[in-house]
């Protein structure tokens, strides 16, 4: 019985997986604008741009902004802590919607309060409250909204949201995180601070209606 066993085990055949798919010739990355991926490709990484060069623009000028504005240096922290502190809630928060609605009008959403709330972010006269209020609601919609963006996969939309598609738009989307910082620090030398910020809200818009075209 124990050599009968063993005959069978040792017949049995592992399990054979065959990549059908044959390498392509040319560059890669030329190929997602090929087959109808043209529009996609270009939507998801204006999106990555757009969103990432807010999300570092926001991280290191808000402390920065804040204490100009006459907050003690420990409470300006806070304040730029508020923006990852939204985006982690809205980050957990938003799965449940997206499930449920998808990901364009989740995204649409998450971007336009993203808009709203940065615009209001330099107005003068502002209590500690509403200010920390809307950095919350703001990393919400920037954060949040990016890892959204991330996950931006669903058949729904796949054919323009392949996961290439994706990958290659977090690369362009890492441009934006390099330019957001470094204009900000020029805009901050030139401009008053709610034009700062009235700035900084056009790239949230832009991305909630380029997102709408999905």
């Amino acid at each position: 019985m124990v050599e009968t066993y063993r005959t069978r085990r040792a017949n049995r055949r592992a399990p054979e997986f065959v990549l059908t798919e044959k390498k392509q010739p040319g560059v890669p990355l030329v190929r997602l604008f090929q087959d109808g991926r043209a529009g996609g490709t270009t939507l998801i990484w204006v999106v990555n741009f757009l969103n990432l060069l807010n999300l570092y623009f926001l991280a290191a000028w808000l402390p920065t902004v804040a204490q100009e504005a006459g907050y003690s240096p420990s409470t300006s922290i806070l304040v730029g802590s508020t923006l990852q502190i939204g985006g982690t809630f809205g980050a957990l928060g938003l799965g449940w919607f997206i499930h449920r609605m998808g990901f364009v009008p989740v995204l649409v959403s998450c971007f336009t309060l993203a808009c709203v709330n940065i615009a209001l972010i330099g107005q003068p006269g502002l209590s500690l409250f509403l200010l920390v209020s809307v950095v919350f609601r703001a990393g919400i919609g920037i954060v949040g909204g990016q890892a959204g963006v991330n996950a931006c996969r669903r058949p729904s939309i796949r054919r323009i949201c392949d996961p290439p598609e994706i990958g290659a738009g977090l690369g362009v989307g890492r441009l934006g995180s390099i330019i957001g910082p470094t204009l900000g620090e020029y805009m901050r030398m030139h401009w008053p601070v709610h034009q700062l910020f009235y700035a900084a809200a056009i790239p949230a818009l832009v991305a909630a209606i380029r997102v709408a075209f999905l």
